[in-house]
């Protein structure tokens, strides 16, 4: 396994602030859950509102692309974890770096969609809904979170200042998800907002896979730029 990924595989996992930030997010989609349950479950006839369902999966969605891009940005500080700075005065290859990190977003965007994943599914079962558009719009959380890990990993190592990374963060988080919702169909779906309620309602279309694909490539293309930051990095230090 890649040592970057490993390392904070085990820091988001096991640290105070990373079980902190775990809990504020399962407490945010239990009471989003406990809302989303009708006040009578006798009256099935009356409960088939696929709307709360995608209002659930929505939410888990946009708060997990947050918390997976403010982590990878160095907004939210996770205990014992090593930024790319850190990481870029080891011996790890710069290589290793890079792909770890966007790796380890991956992986925290996975986990928080397994974390709500149950909550999601007890309003989905009430609601008549069924279990695969939660795994749906899962493909389309995960990829677009770990797009917004990737570029923040970037900005993490490309910008010193910690008001210029959050600017650089929030500036890409409002003009994908709000901005991308605006443009004209069929480009709204860039958003994830949009191609994730496309997916849910309608599957998995061509639409959604291209739009996948565009996220990804983007956390390809960040692997790229980190580890020549890196590699940039190290000249700049053995030359002065």
């Amino acid at each position: 396994m890649n040592p970057v990924l490993r390392a904070d595989v085990r820091y988001r996992l096991g640290s105070s602030k990373a079980l902190t930030l775990h809990t504020l997010f399962l407490v945010i989609i239990a009471l989003l859950t406990f809302l989303s349950l009708p006040p009578d479950l006798a009256r099935l006839d009356e409960l088939r509102q696929g709307g709360l369902v995608l209002a659930s999966l929505i939410v888990s969605a946009v708060l997990t692309m947050y918390f997976t891009s403010a982590c990878a940005a160095g907004e939210i500080g996770i205990d014992g974890e090593k930024s790319v700075w850190d990481l870029a005065a080891s011996s790890f290859p710069a290589g290793t770096i890079a792909l770890g990190k966007v790796l380890s977003a991956a992986s925290f965007a996975a986990l928080q969609w397994l974390l709500a994943g149950p909550f999601v599914a007890v309003v989905a079962g009430i609601r008549g809904e069924s279990l695969m558009a939660i795994l749906r719009a899962a493909l389309v959380g995960i990829a677009a979170a770990t797009a917004f890990g990737a570029t923040g990993t970037f900005y993490s190592i490309m910008f010193e200042s910690d008001f210029a990374r959050s600017f650089a963060h929030w500036t890409t988080l409002l003009a994908v998800i709000v901005g991308g919702n605006a443009l004209p169909s069929p480009w709204h779906a860039l958003s994830p907002v949009r191609s994730l309620a496309i997916a849910v309602r309608e599957g998995v279309p061509p639409t959604v896979w291209l739009v996948v694909g565009v996220y990804l490539l983007t956390a390809g293309i960040c692997v790229g730029l980190v580890r020549r930051r890196v590699q940039r990095i190290r000249i700049e230090a053995r030359t002065t």
